[in-house]
């Protein structure tokens, strides 16, 4: 399976949804059967313990698709643990300066890049033994790291985020970003649009992927259109609530023929 970071490289498109309520580790194949490439686990919002994240990164390996835990906080230990467990990359909420996306890959990231502490034979590497030296370059290779732009800060500062080193990724938080701005949940308002352009432009600039959450198709194809390739279609919540309502109110509309 080619990696959701090699694939982003290769300007290939990559859809997502997220979780942040179902805890059954077989989710996992259930948005693989659905043609999910990823799932972010929502560690900001969900109630998820470090054990459940582990079990729902190991099923998706089972599964073949990939997890990126979206952590509440940047600390060593809400980073270092989801990577630990074998997660392919790491969302982080509200980055808002280039200082704290540098701080994230420090914690991220093996020496001589980084701080991480080393653990060899964990989950991330299928308890094998291995090359110490070759696994950590490699795993600082292949660690997917995406931070958040969500408020007018982290846009006024996108192109300084975006030129981190070891930033692989720069996705919209839009309803926060549209609270920020003023605009509280008009996510396609044009003072939105025009920011989240900016932080598209800037990703481009530094050779960085672009992403945003939205939870209509219609309202993701004009980003895909202007080159953003990290896509969350979404939500379980969502999907769950909106298929129900949605099958519910055509019964209810339904007129029984007499018999």
């Amino acid at each position: 399976m080619t990696s959701i970071k090699q694939r982003l490289r290769n300007n290939e498109l990559v859809l997502g949804t997220f979780v942040s309520e179902l805890r059954n580790p077989n989710v996992a194949y259930l948005l693989a059967q659905c043609g999910f490439d990823f799932f972010i686990f929502d560690n900001e919002h969900g109630a998820f313990s470090h054990a459940t994240v582990s079990d729902m990164i190991a099923a998706s390996h089972g599964a073949g698709i990939e997890v990126i835990v979206r952590i509440p906080e940047v600390r060593r230990e809400t980073i270092l643990k989801p990577l630990d467990s074998g997660a392919a990359g790491l969302l982080i909420p509200q980055v808002n300066t280039a200082d704290q996306a540098a701080e994230i890959v420090q914690h991220a990231k093996y020496p001589p890049w980084g701080t991480r502490g080393a653990a060899m034979r964990r989950a991330h590497n299928r308890y094998a033994h291995s090359d110490p030296a070759t696994f950590l370059k490699q795993a600082n290779e292949d660690t997917f790291i995406a931070v958040q732009a969500e408020t007018a800060e982290a846009i006024d500062n996108a192109d300084a985020i975006a030129a981190v080193e070891g930033i692989d990724a720069v996705f919209c938080g839009p309803f926060d970003l549209s609270i920020s701005l003023g605009i509280p949940g008009d996510v396609n308002h044009p003072r939105e649009v025009e920011a989240v352009d900016k932080m598209n432009e800037a990703c481009r600039r530094h050779g960085k992927a672009s992403g945003i959450l939205m939870f209509d198709p219609a309202h993701l194809t004009p980003w895909i259109d202007k080159g953003m390739r990290l896509i969350a279609y979404s939500s379980d919540v969502n999907m769950i609530a909106d298929a129900a309502a949605g099958a519910l109110s055509q019964l209810r509309a339904h007129r029984p023929k007499s018999p």
